[in-house]
């Protein structure tokens, strides 16, 4: 038996970044995924990139382990905004609507969690929001979600 002291360590919390990508991006990976494989995924990103920093408060991704007759599945909620509305951003997550995706999700300390995968991808969808009042301003909502067999994995230590 492995004992970990988890006294040293400090995990701050929230979410840093997310990364987007498509099925077709990761050019390698194990088909079943464990935290002791996933590191050996291997992304390759398009051309077509975006880096946009969304606002880290408003990230929120759960993963809710369920059962049914069929076994163990996890149903995952991503959600994400940015507080600006350009028409390059909105042409770039256009291109992702009929898309399947995978979400990295990317904590304070550098921690990385796959949600989705090659074998069983994610949803997405996006919607632009008007405030009512001068100081409401615009955003982008970003929403990644799915009922998936595979188990989030870590991707990195």
């Amino acid at each position: 038996m492995t004992t970990q002291n988890t006294a040293n360590f400090e995990q701050i919390g929230g979410w840093f970044n997310v990364q987007i990508v498509t099925p077709e991006e990761i050019i390698s990976s194990p088909k079943v995924l464990t935290n002791t494989n996933a590191s050996s995924i291997v992304i390759e990103p398009s051309d077509d990139t975006l880096d946009i920093l969304p606002i880290a408060e408003n990230i929120t991704i759960t993963e809710t382990p369920r059962t049914n007759k069929h076994g163990t599945y996890y149903d995952i909620r991503a959600q994400f905004e940015l507080n600006i509305q350009t028409k390059d951003i909105d042409s770039y997550f256009n291109n992702y609507i009929h898309k399947h995706v995978v979400l990295i999700g990317i904590k304070h300390y550098g921690q990385q969690k796959m949600y989705g995968s090659k074998l069983f991808p994610l949803e997405f969808t996006y919607t632009n929001l008007n405030g009512k009042k001068l100081q409401d301003g615009s955003l982008i909502r970003v929403s990644v979600f799915g009922k998936i067999p595979q188990k989030p994995v870590y991707i990195n230590d």
